[in-house]
């Protein structure tokens, strides 16, 4: 280990040993962009001056979040590419959906089902022109490049346990590493890829923690109960399966929604605030599955999400869960109300 002081240092673990070294971002195969200077998530939050023109590589998290924050700090233009046919298209549609028509209003020009061909500066400082797989050529002063991510396990001499460096290391529920002998190793947080989150890396090592203390721990949140907030205006916050993943698994579901801008606690954010709240049930055993939430201050209603579906919180109990009024909270009352008038 280099301390960064000096000589290296040997360090012997005597129980376990646990990587938690992170991701860094993914650079698509694009012609020219690995050889031009680009920004990355770090870039874009650390940057000292707000450029004329961004230009956005992917309509993920990172680049919806960064592309709004940047349109409103002072950029004349703002334009984001995305190869899929929305924005957040992990999410439900009419997550993207209602996003794309929010960044319209703010003049944000959102490019979905496009893809990226070249990447070319004439000089280090100059202009930077990204060619569509159409042809089209888009200039900006700056490109953020947000096209995922990939875990950083590069120089970490995996190949010295018989595992491939460059890749995620694949754990098991109680986040070991497979393919090492001797249950030592673990990984935790975006290393794992299991979920590319800070939160869900914070539960993974207190996980570990248990276990290498010897209290008997598996990890299975990630699997069933990932919360996950794009912190945009409106927000998007969600958990659990969308519809098609609960039946892609084999889920026999209904969802209901409703309007967040039709309960009191939508209206006090202000006229024409809207936005959707939609649940996931189980048909079978009457539980939630999933929910998501697009909507001001949006992250702090999916937790209560993410508690009935840990719990398996059965909706004739959610029922008397009694939300306080007026706050945006009534919309699990009405979303409840819309599950049984469905049933």
């Amino acid at each position: 280990m280099d301390t960064g002081a000096g000589a290296p240092v040997t360090v012997t673990a005597r129980k376990a040993v646990v990587v938690a070294t992170g991701s860094i971002p993914a650079i698509p195969p694009v012609e020219g962009l690995r050889e031009i200077t680009t920004w990355d998530n770090r870039d874009a939050t650390s940057a000292k001056r707000i450029p004329s023109r961004l230009l956005v590589l992917g309509g993920g998290v990172v680049g919806a979040e960064m592309a709004q924050a940047y349109r409103r700090l002072g950029a004349d233009e703002v334009t984001i590419v995305e190869r899929a046919d929305r924005l957040l298209s992990t999410e439900e549609p009419f997550v993207g959906a209602e996003l794309a028509e929010a960044f319209d209003a703010e003049g944000i020009r959102v490019l979905t089902g496009a893809g990226a061909a070249r990447a070319a500066r004439e000089a280090a400082d100059g202009p930077v022109t990204l060619t569509l797989d159409d042809g089209t050529d888009l200039v900006g002063d700056e490109l953020l490049v947000a096209t995922g991510r990939r875990a950083r396990t590069d120089d970490l001499g995996l190949d010295t346990v018989g595992l491939e460096p460059g890749g995620f290391l694949e754990v098991d529920d109680r986040l070991r590493v497979r393919g090492v002998d001797g249950d030592w190793l673990y990984a935790v947080g975006d290393v794992n890829g299991r979920a590319l989150l800070t939160h869900q890396g914070k539960y993974q090592a207190r996980t570990v923690g248990d276990l290498v203390a010897g209290r008997e721990q598996t990890a299975w949140a990630d699997h069933r109960a990932v919360p996950r907030v794009a912190f945009t205006d409106p927000q998007v916050a969600a958990v659990g399966h969308t519809e098609r993943q609960a039946r892609d698994a084999g889920v026999d579901v209904r969802t209901v929604r409703y309007d967040i801008g039709s309960v009191a606690g939508g209206v006090l954010h202000g006229r024409g605030v809207g936005g959707t709240a939609q649940l996931v049930v189980d048909r079978r055993r009457r539980v939630l599955v999933g929910a998501v939430f697009v909507g001001p201050g949006v992250g702090e209603l999916v937790h209560a999400a993410t508690i009935a579906i840990v719990g398996e919180v059965p909706l004739d109990t959610l029922w008397h869960a009694v939300p306080a009024f007026p706050t945006m909270s009534e919309v699990w009352l009405r979303l409840l109300e819309a599950e049984r008038g469905s049933a």
